[in-house]
This record gives structure tokens, sequence and C-alpha cells, in this order.
């Protein structure tokens, strides 16, 4: 699998599931691959972003639910308070599950927040993250993601960037058409988007 090469200017960095995460029914589809955001404009309380270059998906065991994150999609991997950030960095050996997480509180469909946080710890274990870290986080967002996953509707349009200007792109469809497996039309057309913005 080829990708585009970035300009000089950015830099890009690429999560890898395990591969025993790989082995399990195929949990994560292809890599996560990323573009780190340098625009001080484009964090998030003081977090770094960055924006996810091509699409992936994830396929959550327990439930068969697949997941599939677009290419342009914002996040800031682990939403680790700065005081925390000596116990458990924003980016490891869960960065995959973050990126799930932030997804599904994006979409922050009605009534499904604790499936979110549900899938979030299972794909921590799946992808051998050690059974203290994963409750510290699955705690810490059953416990503090409330206001996130309520401002899904308001911070929608916010959600998707151009990783070479850092400009805002528009959604690829309003969130509702995530709503439950999202609409089938839909999530094939993301899971065959080429890397994002990588044209000439």
């Amino acid at each position: 699998m080829s990708f585009c090469a970035a300009p000089a200017e950015a830099a890009v960095e690429t999560a890898f599931a395990p591969a025993s995460a790989k082995a399990a029914a195929g949990a994560v589809d292809r890599p996560l691959v990323c573009a780190v955001n340098h625009q001080q404009d484009r964090e998030r309380d003081g977090r770094t972003t960055v924006v996810v270059i091509q699409p992936f998906g994830y396929i959550n065991e327990r439930t068969a639910r697949a997941i599939w994150v677009p290419a342009g999609y914002l996040t800031d991997f682990a939403s680790i308070p700065r005081v925390g950030r000596w116990l458990i960095p924003p980016f490891g050996r869960h960065a995959i599950a973050a990126v799930v997480h932030d997804w599904l509180y994006s979409i922050g469909e009605p009534g499904r927040r604790g499936e979110a946080d549900d899938i979030f710890r299972d794909a921590l274990q799946e992808l051998g993250v050690d059974i203290a870290r994963r409750n510290i986080m699955h705690g810490a967002v059953t416990a503090f993601g409330a206001g996130g996953y309520a401002r899904a509707g308001a911070t929608w349009g916010t959600q998707f960037m151009d990783w070479r200007t850092g400009e805002h792109l528009p959604p690829p469809a309003p969130r509702e058409d995530f709503f439950g497996d999202g609409d089938p039309a839909l999530i094939e057309r993301i899971k065959s988007q080429p890397p994002a913005n990588c044209g000439p």
C-alpha cells in the first residue's frame, strides 16, 4: 500500500495495531495514519491534534459493530488532562482505541454514550493495554465525558481538516447519517476514500 508523500513542513506519524489485535478477527482494518497539526488554534484545551489521512475501520468483537473513521477527521488521541499525562500520555498503545472513541463522541448518537465507552474499553483490551490503565481510562471517560458527548451537534462542523493547509473541511455527511451502523452507502464511500488531500 502506498501513500502520498507529505510536504516537508508536515510531520506524519503512523499508529499500527499490534499483531495480536490484527489477528483477533481482523479487529483493525488498515493502519491508522495521521498528520500532526501544528496550528495552535486547532488544538483542544492545549492538546496537539492530528488529522486522519486515510480512513480506517475497527470491528468490535463483543458487538460485531464495524466503526469506520473517515479521512480528514481531527482527533487529539486520548484526551488526557495535562496533570495526568505523566501517567498516561495522549499517544501510545491506546491510540487507535482513543481515535475510535473520539469519533463515536463526535457523532454523539443520543442514548449510546455508554456503548461508546464500553467499545473504548474493549478496544483497549484488544490492543494490549494493561488492565490498570484500561480501568483508569475507561473510568475517566465514564465519569467526565458527558459534556463532550453532549456537544456533538454543536461541534460536528469543526471536526474535519485539510492536513496540508489547516483549513476546515466540511463533514462527509450530517452526523445523523452515522447513527446506528451508519448509512450503508456512506460507509462504503468512506471505506473507499483514497488518502485525504493527496492529489497533485
